[in-house]
C-alpha cells in the first residue's frame, strides 16, 4: 500500500508543485487547503478543504497519514501580528502535535530564510545568526522553536529555510517585482537598465517543493534545518533588468544602483506613515496597468516591509548542506526559471504581454 502524506497549503506557490511531485515519488497525497478552489485534485488521494486552525479537523486530517508536508502559511503583509502568529505559528503547533498523536513518522515544515538577521556578510549557512525582520518572520522563527522543543521525539521533523522564492500563482515578493517594468513603462517607453545594488540568492518554488519530498526518505535529515536556494547570486539591479528584458521592454543603462541612497530610502520606507504612503501609491500605480492592458486582478502589488530591507542588505543563502545529501535544484539559474514563471503570469492574464 502507497504511503499518504498530507500536503497542506495545496492551492499555494509551493504546494502545488508538492502534489505531482510526491505521486512521483509513491505517494498517496491528501490536499488540503481553505477551500477546494485552485487545488490540483492528486490522481491517487483527495482534496480535503479545511481550516487548519480547527484542531478537531486537524486531527481527522492527519489520521492514517505517515508524513506531512506543511507548506500553509499567511503570507498577507497587511495582516496584524496576532493573524500572523495564529496561522504561522499556533497551526503548526497543533499540526505537530496531532502528528505525533497518530503516529505520523515525518513532518516537513517550510520556514523562511527571512529569519536571518539583517547585516550579516557572505554567504549565510544554517548557522547564521536569526532575528526577525518583521512580525511574518517572527511568526515563522516561533514555529521553528516549537518544532525544536520537541528535540528527538517519535515524529521526526525537517525545517527547510528557501531563500525568497518565485513561481506560479505566487502573489507577494515576485509579484512587486514583476510588477516594476509595467508600472515604470507607464511613463517611458524606454526604461532605464540598473545594475549593482545588493547581492541576493532566490528560489523557485518547484526546487523548494523537490525540496520537501526529498528529505521525506532521508533518515540522516531527520531533526535537520536545511536552507534552499538556488546558485544565482544576483544584485538587485541585475534582477530587475532581467525582468524587464523578460518582459521584451527596450532598455538604456542607467548607471549602478546606489547602496547608500537605497539603504536610507528603504529605512525611511519601513517606518508607518511613508509606507502606508508608498504601498498607496504602488496599489494605484497597478490599477492602472491592469486596466490599460484588461488584466484579472489577481494581484494585489503591496510593499513588503521585510522584503524593503533587501534595498540594502544582501541576503545570499548557503544550501550546501542539502546539496550534500544530493538534492539539486532544478533551476539554479535565475532568468531560465523567472523567464519560465513570467509565461505562466502572461498565459493567466495576471501580467501583460508586450509586442
Amino acid at each position: 500500500m502507497s504511503r499518504r502524506v498530507l500536503v497542506t497549503g495545496a492551492a499555494g506557490t509551493v504546494g502545488n508543485y508538492v502534489i505531482p511531485l510526491a505521486e512521483a515519488a509513491g505517494y498517496r497525497v491528501i490536499a488540503n487547503d481553505l477551500t477546494a478552489k485552485g487545488v490540483q485534485q492528486p490522481v491517487r488521494g483527495e482534496v480535503r478543504a479545511g481550516d487548519l486552525r480547527d484542531a478537531a479537523f486537524v486531527r481527522s486530517l492527519v489520521a492514517g497519514c505517515d508524513a506531512v508536508i506543511h507548506t500553509a502559511a499567511l503570507l498577507d503583509v497587511g495582516a496584524t501580528p496576532r493573524a500572523l502568529h495564529e496561522v504561522n505559528t499556533e497551526v503548526v503547533r497543533t499540526l505537530f502535535a496531532a502528528s505525533r498523536a497518530a503516529g505520523v513518522q515525518r513532518f516537513v515544515q517550510v520556514s523562511t530564510s527571512m529569519i536571518y538577521a539583517p547585516g550579516q556578510a557572505g554567504a549565510l549557512t544554517e548557522d547564521a545568526r536569526v532575528a526577525p525582520r518583521g512580525e511574518h518572520g517572527a511568526s515563522k522563527l516561533a514555529a521553528e522553536e516549537a518544532l525544536r522543543a520537541h528535540g528527538d521525539g517519535p515524529t521526526a521533523w525537517t525545517i527547510l529555510r528557501p531563500a525568497p522564492l518565485y513561481g506560479r500563482r505566487g502573489r507577494h515578493f515576485a509579484a512587486a517585482l514583476l510588477a516594476v517594468g509595467p508600472v515604470m513603462r507607464l511613463v517611458t517607453p524606454v526604461l532605464p537598465r540598473p545594475s549593482g545594488g545588493p547581492t541576493a540568492t532566490l528560489v523557485h518554488a518547484e526546487d523548494v517543493a523537490r525540496a520537501a519530498v526529498f528529505v521525506l526518505d532521508r533518515p540522516e535529515a531527520a531533526y535537520e534545518v536545511y536552507n534552499v536556494a538556488d546558485e544565482d547570486a544576483l544584485t538587485l539591479g541585475d534582477r530587475v533588468a532581467e525582468t524587464i528584458r523578460a518582459y521584451g521592454l527596450p532598455m538604456v543603462p542607467s548607471g549602478t544602483l546606489p547602496r547608500p541612497v537605497l539603504d536610507r530610502v528603504a529605512r525611511l520606507f519601513v517606518r508607518r506613515g511613508a509606507y502606508q504612503a508608498a504601498d498607496s501609491v504602488a496599489l494605484g500605480a497597478w490599477k492602472l496597468v491592469v486596466m490599460r492592458h484588461g488584466l484579472k486582478p489577481a494581484l494585489r502589488v503591496r510593499l513588503d516591509r521585510e522584503a524593503l530591507t533587501l534595498l540594502y542588505d544582501d541576503l545570499v543563502i548557503d544550501a550546501q548542506k542539502l546539496r550534500a545529501l544530493g538534492w539539486v535544484p532544478r533551476y539554479p539559474r535565475f532568468a531560465e526559471g523567472w523567464r519560465q514563471v513570467l509565461r505562466w503570469y502572461q498565459a493567466e492574464r495576471w501580467v501583460p504581454r508586450y509586442a
